[in-house]
């Protein structure tokens, strides 16, 4: 039996685009279909007979399943009305400044440059999505030294079944600047994170003795968890990183991962139905979400800006 394929669908709406195909299989597997047949299948999965008809077509003619589903949530591609020529400024400047883009920098240029010309400037928010949105297109790896980063991104995908303050946790330990997920770990439910020290085992594992070493950047509670595993990798020295190790992944994915919006903070990571139920959307069962967060992680590495290259760790 064939599989659809899924990809490039908002995860949240593969259920819904699933019910149709099969509603929409079973339709067109009649031999002569009647009005009756037609009314049937489409209050089956709540559309009118002339959605439904036209679903029928498409599918019949496309076997497509991104064009029986709205496309992805939001409205990350409107300008709202921004002026033309204020857009072309904010990308240049930014553009300009490269990895090191920061809405300190940047705004104050663009809104100079716009008040030249007499061009309303756009929003700082605005500014600085512009800025994330370059991070995440650019080809190039973000700056600074060899290094390995251990930290988390959440999601907002609702799973069935689990409640509804849980959000699905991604460790990973990531390699900078290239970017790429080295090893990380899953979890669905609060009340069983995901172990470092096991992650810390897995990358214990990935490293090639005697190659360039890379440290490995921790944060204060995460080296204290992982204290058995570093001792075990020959680490126990590690100390914990005197900065950030959401920050530098923030820069990294610049707030998403693959085709996933990914949240960097542990404050922000709480549900938001308003935004994430929509018209379509549906909670995932559990093997859903964690096939699309793989299919994030494989898209992220497949599409980054270097091969991993062969490494060691040192303790810092």
């Amino acid at each position: 039996m064939y599989e659809p394929d899924f990809s490039g669908i908002d995860p949240l709406r593969v259920p819904e685009a699933r019910r149709r195909i099969a509603a929409l299989d079973a339709y067109l597997a009649l031999p002569s279909p009647r009005t009756s047949d037609t009314e049937r299948f489409a209050g089956g999965i709540g559309l009118s007979r002339n959605q439904f008809g036209r679903l029928a077509r498409v599918w019949r003619d496309h076997r497509d399943a991104r064009l029986l589903v709205i496309g992805k949530r939001g409205a990350a591609t409107r300008d709202y009305g921004l002026d033309p020529r204020a857009v072309a400024i904010a990308n240049e400047v930014i553009a300009g400044a490269g990895a090191t883009a920061t809405l300190a920098w940047t705004a104050p240029e663009i809104e100079r440059r716009c008040a030249e010309i007499g061009a309303p400037a756009p929003s700082r928010q605005t500014i600085y999505n512009y800025i994330r949105a370059a991070r995440v297109a650019a080809p190039a790896g973000i700056e600074g030294p060899p290094r390995v980063v251990v930290g988390r991104v959440w999601f907002h995908l609702p799973i069935s079944g689990m409640p509804a303050m849980a959000m699905p946790t991604l460790l990973a330990a990531v390699l900078l600047p290239e970017r790429l997920i080295l090893a990380h770990a899953i979890s669905l439910d609060p009340q069983a994170p995901p172990s470092v020290g096991d992650l810390i085992d897995a990358v214990s594992r990935s490293r090639t003795p005697g190659a360039p070493p890379r440290p490995l950047l921790l944060d204060p509670d995460d080296r204290r968890a992982a204290a058995a595993a570093l001792d075990r990798a020959g680490l126990g020295r590690t100390r914990s990183h005197d900065r950030s190790v959401q920050r530098e992944l923030s820069q990294a994915f610049a707030g998403r991962l693959g085709s996933l919006a990914v949240i960097h903070q542990r404050g922000m990571a709480r549900p938001a139905t308003k935004r994430v139920i929509k018209r379509q959307d549906e909670p995932l069962t559990a093997e859903d979400a964690v096939a699309a967060i793989e299919a994030a992680i494989a898209a992220n590495n497949a599409a980054a800006s270097a091969p991993a290259a062969d490494f060691d760790l040192e303790a810092i």
